[in-house]
């Protein structure tokens, strides 16, 4: 015969936080260097894409990459 079915209830687990990239900070932007989008400090994206690299805003612009809909980083 089959043991009985547990009655402890299956719950959710949480999604795991994305980790960010280790090197960011001071001032730094996040390159998605396939899509050449580069995030700011603070945002979503930040340090979280799959490909991707941690330098100055004007190296980023140098290098061709663009903020996220022509938006600059500074304040």
């Amino acid at each position: 015969m089959a043991a009985p079915a547990s009655s402890a209830a299956v719950k959710p687990v949480a999604k795991a936080a994305t980790a960010v990239a280790a090197g960011g900070g001071d001032g730094k932007v996040w390159v998605n260097t396939k899509s050449k989008v580069y995030h700011c400090e603070g945002t979503k994206s930040y340090g979280t894409t799959k490909v991707g690299e941690y330098m100055t805003e004007a190296d980023a612009k140098a290098k061709g990459n663009h903020g996220i809909q022509g938006k600059s980083c500074a304040k």
